[in-house]
């Protein structure tokens, strides 16, 4: 990282990005591959050179991590219980994408072209997909859906624990499809999933994106500053002032400031500045610069619910003292041949499926959790194995607010999780999905007793306030600076903010509606969208997928 010194930003920058998250680091690179421009890319927290966060096993410690994640948590959930559910949030260099699980996950074609149709302009599923190749180098697979030679790598487990195959033939024993690849053809079906993993480390945007680039001249990372305000001037944006060691600095931007600092904190930074509801601003003794309304509503994110079973064996990954010789094992395998169980992400195999055939794709998906979790979501001590049901898009729409002009105190964050009836509905059958799967036969090797929900949880009623107790968020917020051409809209298609120049959102906040997959993967592609955008370039060409249908 650059030292903080304040001259080295005198005279400013042509760009200055706030976020050194999975956008950020995209467009870090992208846009100081032109020399003559002077890029400053600005983090709230510190590096990312801990092995906790190079090591993918690591993830285990990263979702709970003081240093590295905000640790965010919701406004008390009326329809979940009255609790106030845990949101984890990366604060480092990668962002989320430094402690997240690796999952490389684009969603169904069809929530691309819902952008597109609905006023998102050149985002549909044949113009994004060109994007998503360009960033990739798939170990794996080829054309027509992947790519090859891109700086962030994809690939397969190359060890998995053997529940995923008593999953896979659960599955085959109650007549559901194989999917081979969820990013090719068809999203539908159990399979593998892939990861973000290359010679046994993370793959993170920041070691895909940044690292390649730290050493250019014309670009300066300074991390540990929080971003209080974008400053805007007679409607246009020229700067941000940022807050280092108890100091207020402002760092001024020629060109454009590009807002990345995710669906939490890109709204309430754009409030901070003065963009947003006039009312509401007002209220925190902000004046209003831009009446934007929308600014952070339309929050999403997947919820989720999971079935869960102990196993009287050590086959299922977990803590005890029977297991000590494996986990030993996997260190020193680790650390000889970075290989094994710590050189892999956890979670390797999962499904997606609709709950109704009218369905045009997806509506439920389903994650394999090979090991113990207890009460609080953390592998315990103990064995066990259990299925995640995933309502992939929820109809509840919550909001992200601000307390006050403190750029220190966290967020009002209100998802409104399980606000939609219909949403209920389909955790339940989620659960009861997984249930019958887990009491197919080929889990009567390592087969203990259901503890959550339990047998005694055996009616949908049941399951139903079982989901709303225990229901937790699968850490994909999106939509709070929507995408748009309407004028409810908080960016246009070109990811401008409306009524401000020199200004852009470009994060998971932009997406209108959020995709039926994991979102790091699409938030890596709309950073690359958004450099050629930015530095006034055509699009890549669309790819037209002809008779490649699922």
């Amino acid at each position: 990282m650059t030292k903080f010194d304040p001259a080295v930003f005198t005279g400013g920058f042509d760009f200055v990005i706030v976020g050194a998250g999975s956008a950020g680091c995209v467009l870090a690179n992208r846009l100081s591959e032109d020399p003559s421009s002077r890029v400053c890319l600005i983090e709230a927290g510190p590096s990312d050179r801990s092995p906790l966060i190079r090591v993918p096993m690591g993830i285990r410690l990263l979702m709970q991590h003081k240093v590295y994640n905000w640790r965010f948590s919701t406004v008390p959930q009326e329809h979940a219980g009255n609790r106030e559910i845990y949101i984890p949030r990366g604060r480092v260099i990668g962002g989320s994408s430094s402690i997240n699980g690796m999952v490389y996950m684009r969603g169904h074609r069809l929530d691309y072209d819902d952008w597109a149709r609905n006023g998102a302009r050149g985002w549909s599923f044949e113009e994004v997909l060109p994007y998503f190749k360009k960033s990739e180098n798939n170990e794996n697979f080829g054309e027509p859906f992947h790519g090859r030679g891109g700086p962030w790598n994809v690939k397969n487990a190359d060890r998995h624990t053997p529940l995923v195959e008593y999953f896979l033939k659960a599955s085959d024993s109650l007549q559901f499809s194989r999917n081979e690849d969820f990013n090719g053809v068809s999203q539908e079906g159990f399979g593998w999933r892939q990861a973000n993993i290359r010679d046994g480390y993370r793959s993170s945007a920041a070691t895909a994106f940044l690292d390649p680039a730290r050493n250019r001249a014309n670009l300066t990372v300074l991390d540990n500053c929080v971003v209080s305000r974008v400053i805007v001037e007679n409607r246009r944006a020229t700067g941000v002032e940022i807050l280092h060691g108890g100091n207020r600095f402002t760092i001024t931007a020629q060109r454009e400031v590009i807002v990345s600092a995710g669906a939490i904190h890109s709204p309430a930074i754009l409030m901070r500045s003065g963009i947003g509801d006039a009312k509401e601003l007002a209220e925190k003794g902000i004046a209003c610069v831009q009446e934007a309304p929308g600014v952070g509503r339309n929050l999403q994110d997947h919820i989720s619910a999971m079935v869960q079973y102990t196993s009287p064996t050590t086959v299922p990954y977990g803590l005890s003292l029977r297991s000590l010789p494996f986990i030993a094992w996997s260190v020193l395998e680790y650390a000889l041949f970075r290989r094994g169980l710590l050189a892999n992400n956890f979670m390797n195999a999962g499904a997606f499926l609709r709950t109704d055939r009218q369905l045009d794709r997806p509506d439920l998906q389903l994650i394999l959790v090979p090991a113990h979790r207890n009460a609080k979501g953390q592998v315990g001590f103990g064995h066990g194995y259990g299925l995640v049901a995933v309502v992939l898009r929820p109809k509840a729409r919550g909001r992200v607010g601000i307390r006050d002009s403190n750029a220190h105190t966290a967020p009002d964050i209100d998802p409104r999780f399980l606000s939609d009836p219909d949403d209920v509905d389909l955790l339940v059958k989620g659960l009861k999905i997984s249930r019958r799967l887990l009491e197919a036969p080929a889990w009567d090797r390592v087969r203990g007793h259901e503890f959550r929900p339990g047998t005694k949880v055996d009616t949908d009623e049941k399951l139903a306030d079982y989901a709303r107790s225990t229901s937790v968020t699968v850490f994909h917020p999106v939509g709070t600076c929507r995408m748009g051409s309407d004028d409810a809209a908080v960016v246009d298609p070109e990811l401008r903010v409306r009524g401000v120049a020199g200004l852009r959102v470009v994060d998971a906040s932009i997406m209108p509606t959020i995709i039926g997959g994991n979102t790091n993967a699409p938030t890596i592609m709309i950073g690359e969208k958004a450099a050629d955008m930015i530095r006034g370039r055509p699009p890549l060409p669309a790819q037209a997928l002809g008779d490649v249908r699922p």
